[in-house]
């Protein structure tokens, strides 16, 4: 009798750490995938609910546009995934973040590298060629990356279109991100873009340095950050509300709130090579081949159906799902959530098909049942933590967003000037000091304290294509602005950083 060990180590860390109270569904993972994930909350102190959701982002933005899963008829999506990190500061929302992502990041990094030598090789080129005529001319070398932090609008496209597999916005806070891109760029249309790729709509951009605009027929962003509860409210704003942005997150709000203490002796224990296993994992996902179609752009994913047992039980639990809606009579008691839940179910079933295939438990020709009964039981975990984020919150859609006395302020102002701002628009005195603590002290401030009670705006130039790249800390060597691959500029990021402490 052959003794699978892992799955014994893994019952018994299950039990020590508590997973039946969270919720999370820890069985959907193959035994190795949970085998990294508890060693992860032993040894790094990582929030199991977290490491586990994270996995799922990085296999999503992994896989990208390789694979495409068929959920009806004509209608065919990407497995991106939109998520959000909740929890009170110091839970731990941003180390795994930053060990998770670690090997796509040394993916960007080593394309990063090889850039750096193909255009070396192409100015060598376009130096001959001012003297004589070149037999092969070389294309301009185009600068591949997936993970992007710190960006503009039009950067990010620029980027996802010189990178059609797709991208992942990585940042410590959704809010200052959709907040600060709204503040200082009114023609941004950031938020619109996330829902064309979202839904698989084509987006265009403009870019300076063409005569043309960009299109990306087929986009596949993901998005993953934190939030703090003390901010809920602003993800819940009318807005955002009324757009679907809210009902396509997946939330992670974990129900115990205590930070672990560190344990004593953990240090003295030998530790498993965790990062080369899970290394192994995502680039076993990232060496998919990827297909564009005969025009160059066009990404051309190879399409998973549902196997027949695995699309009948979508089917039944779609329409458990539709019953429920169709028995309500009040139309303002339908919640549009409910109805937007069997996109992100087939995603999921998707990314579980392929976590399971790079484990050697199942093939990639269709997605079974396995996979779909496991992304039904992920659904349920994140809308349990839906109505957790929900019981946080104001029960009515905010309109005004806490940030919002900024726009009616100068570029420097006082704290009474900030005070009377708040007042105009109905804020309450608590409100706006507490909104210019975190401006001030977010980890991409847009506001600094120039002396006691003097402050003034970071004002961000959206007219350039500028962008951070959430690459390696310690790669310096960088194009220079005349010698960029692309329109992004390219830095380490000093977000979502192994190891680091969380906001």
């Amino acid at each position: 009798m052959v003794i699978d060990t892992d799955h014994l180590v893994n019952q018994i860390h299950a039990q020590v750490e508590g997973v039946a109270e969270t919720g999370f569904p820890m069985d959907v993972f193959p035994e190795r995938i949970q085998k990294i994930i508890y060693d992860l909350v032993t040894y790094e102190n990582y929030n199991m609910e977290y490491t586990a959701s994270i996995i799922l982002s990085a296999y999503a933005t992994a896989i990208g546009n390789t694979y495409h899963v068929k959920i009806k008829g004509n209608w065919i999506s990407s497995c991106a995934l939109f998520m959000i990190l909740v929890g009170r500061p110091g839970l731990g929302k941003t180390p795994p973040l930053g060990f998770l992502y670690q090997p796509i990041r040394e993916n960007d990094r080593q394309l990063l590298a090889k850039a750096h030598k193909e255009y070396e090789l192409y100015e060598q080129q376009q130096s001959v060629k001012k003297d004589g005529e070149v037999k092969e001319p070389m294309e301009k070398p185009r600068l591949v990356q997936t993970i992007i932090s710190d960006f503009t609008p039009e950067a990010m496209l620029s980027i996802h279109y010189d990178n059609p597999r797709g991208i992942v916005l990585l940042v410590d806070e959704v809010v200052a991100l959709f907040n600060s891109v709204k503040r200082y760029s009114a023609k941004s249309n950031l938020i619109e873009d996330l829902l064309s790729a979202y839904s698989g709509q084509p987006i265009k951009a403009v870019r300076k340095t063409e005569a043309f605009p960009i299109s990306i027929p087929r986009p596949c962003i993901n998005l993953i950050g934190g939030v703090q509860t003390n901010i809920l409210d602003e993800i819940f704003r009318k807005e955002y509300v009324a757009n679907g942005l809210t009902d396509r997150f997946l939330f992670v709000f974990p129900k115990n709130k205590k930070i672990p203490e560190w344990q004593l002796g953990i240090d003295q224990k030998q530790h498993p090579d965790t990062m080369n296993t899970w290394s192994w994992y995502v680039n076993k996902v990232l060496n998919i081949p990827f297909q564009l179609c005969e025009d160059g752009v066009t990404a051309n994913p190879k399409v998973l159906e549902m196997t027949k047992d695995a699309r009948n039980y979508f089917y039944c639990w779609n329409n458990e799902i539709i019953d429920r809606v169709n028995a309500i009579e009040d139309d303002n008691e339908v919640e549009s959530r409910q109805m937007k839940l069997n996109g992100n179910a087939a995603r999921l079933a998707l990314i579980l098909q392929v976590i399971r295939w790079s484990a050697g438990e199942c093939q990639m020709d269709a997605i079974d049942l396995i996979s779909v009964k496991g992304a039904i039981s992920l659904i349920d975990y994140f809308e349990e933590s839906y109505q957790r984020v929900k019981a946080c919150t104001i029960t009515e859609p905010n309109s005004k967003s806490s940030d919002d006395w900024l726009e009616f302020v100068g570029d420097t102002f006082t704290s009474a000037d900030a005070e009377a701002a708040a007042m105009s628009i109905g804020l309450s005195r608590r409100t706006v000091y507490s909104s210019l603590k975190r401006l001030c002290e977010s980890s991409h401030p847009t506001v600094i304290r120039v002396k006691q009670g003097v402050y003034s705006k970071i004002v961000h130039d959206f007219t350039s294509a500028q962008c951070t790249s959430a690459l390696s800390d310690s790669d310096s060597s960088e194009p220079s602005s005349e010698k960029e691959v692309q329109s992004a500029e390219v830095q380490s990021a000093s977000g979502a950083q192994e190891g680091g402490s969380d906001e």
